[in-house]
């Protein structure tokens, strides 16, 4: 007998691929785990226009219609610390009553109804500002990361997933040129800071890492680097 979960996965795929067709996600993942809780359905959309590489992470808490609505909602809004956007899927027949609808737009959360599988938005989740380490955790998660010269979001894992850092090399500049691929480095003056401070105990050195995109290498990086490489 399936669990009540398992009986929610069923409807994962359909809230992704709305996610993508109804929403220009670039990017979903499902049952997305993170240190205090697991995200059913996870989207990221390109929002800068021409001038940033600003991105929006939308997640959805799925439930199949049994649940206790104003429980279901809350917690679909405890995602708010991850997502710029956080929605409540719902699956039902007919869609949410007046009140349900008063109760989410007054606690912020956005709905969907999922009926057969097809997915229909009846209230927009408002724009949310996450906690920031918490949003890039899950944005790496997803196999991104953010350029630190410009502000880009790009890939750093290649599809099918196996090496979550295999698209950028390890503070090689010339094996990023010669390979096509984005840098991966580390902020030591910062990872020491926070190890005297008691901020993080690690066994390593420093996990402060940091990113460069590929385009970031092409075209900045590699000017400074001799013709012959």
């Amino acid at each position: 007998m399936k669990t009540a979960r398992e009986r929610e996965a069923i409807h994962y795929p359909t809230v992704a691929a709305w996610l993508r067709r109804r929403r220009s996600c670039f990017k979903t993942a499902i049952n997305t785990g993170l240190q205090h809780s697991r995200i059913d359905v996870v989207g990221v959309r390109d929002v800068g226009g021409d001038l940033s590489g600003e991105i929006e992470t939308i997640s959805v808490e799925v439930k199949r219609g049994s649940a206790p609505f104003a429980t279901a909602t809350g917690q679909a809004l405890g995602y708010r610390v991850y997502a710029n956007r956080i929605y409540l899927a719902d699956v039902r027949s007919k869609p949410f009553d007046q009140n349900e609808v008063e109760i989410a737009s007054h606690l912020g959360v956005g709905l969907i109804r999922i009926s057969g599988n097809r997915c229909f938005e009846e209230l927009s989740s408002p724009y949310y500002k996450p906690i920031t380490r918490m949003n890039l955790l899950l944005v790496e998660k997803l196999g991104l990361a953010h350029c630190q010269l410009c502000a880009s979001f790009f890939e750093i894992t290649p599809l099918p997933k196996k090496n979550l850092y295999a698209n950028v090399t390890r503070e090689n500049v010339r094996k990023a040129v010669r390979e096509g691929k984005g840098i991966w480095f580390w902020n030591w003056e910062m990872g020491e800071r926070k190890k005297r401070l008691g901020i993080r105990e690690t066994r390593f050195d420093t996990v402060e890492r940091r990113f460069i995109c590929k385009d970031c290498v092409r075209t900045v990086l590699s000017q400074f680097l001799p013709a012959t490489v």
